[in-house]
């Protein structure tokens, strides 16, 4: 009887050791409860750690798959270089902008300019022909002034489009990074499922 009692101890045994394998190859199921905390495993051909699912909301420890966590820190190195872009867009934006308002009011100056200047040529025209020395002179000295701030005009102009097309880059960029960000973060909900 001892020879059957160990025999079947034997057996026992060794159909427990089966089950306690089988219950802790079941433990290892992806996004269930583990511990302890940054464990390994494999289920299936993928790697898993036991830590807090980016994708979720709980901060339970469960089995996370690498590419959850590989796409959990990539999101967080996007987000950290996003703050500093954006900053920079930001910046480019206001300087952008404060250079367009300055352009804005050198162009109303040399076109007030121009406007007010060629009037006065207009009324002493005659001067052109009939006036002495000095009154042509004056003539010839605002037909000048004319010509420098109609130059003036364009060039404000021209600074004024490139200032526009600076801010509209900068807040392009600035769109896109958001919206990078908004797509990184989006990869871990569907990396983590």
């Amino acid at each position: 009887m001892s020879k059957k009692f160990s025999s079947l101890s034997i057996a026992l045994l060794v159909l427990a050791g089966s089950f306690v394998g089988i219950s802790s190859a079941s433990a290892a199921t992806p996004y269930k409860a583990c511990s302890p905390a940054k464990a390994k495993t494999k289920i299936g051909n993928i790697s898993f750690t036991c830590a807090k699912n980016p994708g979720g909301t709980s901060s339970k420890l469960v089995w996370v798959s690498k590419q959850c966590l590989d796409a959990n820190s990539s999101y967080l190195s996007a987000k950290s270089l996003s703050a500093s872009v954006g900053s920079s867009f930001e910046t480019r934006i206001n300087s952008s902008t404060r250079l367009k308002a300055t352009n804005e009011r050198l162009l109303a100056a040399a076109q007030r300019n121009v406007d007010n200047w060629t009037k006065t040529v207009a009324k002493y025209a005659n001067l052109k022909v009939s006036g002495t020395a000095a009154e042509k002179a004056q003539i010839a000295t605002l037909e000048a002034g004319i010509e420098r701030n109609k130059q003036r005009v364009i060039e404000s102009r021209a600074l004024i489009a490139d200032n526009e097309a600076q801010i509209k880059e900068a807040t392009d960029g600035a769109a896109k990074t958001a919206n990078d960000l908004v797509s990184a973060k989006a990869s871990i909900t569907t990396a983590c499922k």
